[in-house]
């Protein structure tokens, strides 16, 4: 019995539609999956928003070669680029000077308000160039609260889009609706299981 296909999909996701897929055999073949629907569809004004695996410069090149606009998460992939936007949001004066909006509300048992900072003061960031139109980086802080406990956590963006603070938050969370359907497909209805 071999491995699942893993499916890669695109998802216009204001109305939850899916527009293209592609199966892979293995997670490690879904980088190129991913450029290779991106090169099949028409992405023309569209923001193209996508997980730290994908944050890669030949996406963001394919991206905007095909007239799109990109919404990179970064991590762990991109160390340097990760720590470098890191460390320029932690920094309280520089962090003052971007733009940010902040959102909270309940869910379920927690409450977990949602921060984002972005800014298009990009030219000092090392290696900038080798991403195609990158004109804005951005940071999202999550704070959960639940039974009198607090965790928070932080994920740091690039963008070939000059967004503000709203629209990261608006963006991200998007793609975190994404997520939150690949989790339950595979928790709730062991997706990963089925072999059919």
């Amino acid at each position: 019995m071999g491995s699942p296909l893993h499916i890669i999909s695109t998802q216009i996701c204001e109305l939850g539609i899916t527009l293209a897929s592609e199966t892979v055999s293995t997670k490690s073949n879904g980088i190129p999956a991913v450029q290779k629907l991106l090169e099949k569809i028409d992405i023309e004004g569209c923001l193209i928003v996508a997980d730290a695996l994908n944050c890669q410069q030949k996406t963001a090149e394919i991206i905007v070669k095909g007239k799109g606009d990109y919404l990179l998460d970064t991590k762990g992939n991109q160390p340097d680029l990760e720590r470098e936007i890191s460390e320029y949001v932690q920094d309280g004066t520089l962090r003052k000077c971007m733009d940010c909006e902040r959102k909270t509300e309940k869910n379920r048992d927690r409450i977990e308000t949602k921060t984002a900072y972005s800014t298009g003061d990009v030219a000092w960031l090392y290696g900038k160039e080798k991403w195609k139109n990158l004109n804005c980086i951005g940071a999202i802080k999550t704070e959960f609260e639940k039974d009198g406990r607090k965790t928070e956590e932080w994920h740091y963006y690039i963008s070939s889009r000059k967004l503000s603070a709203a629209e990261l938050l608006h963006h991200a969370r998007m793609e975190w609706a994404v997520e939150t359907m690949h989790w339950l497909l595979d928790v709730h209805y062991e997706e990963d299981y089925c072999r059919i």
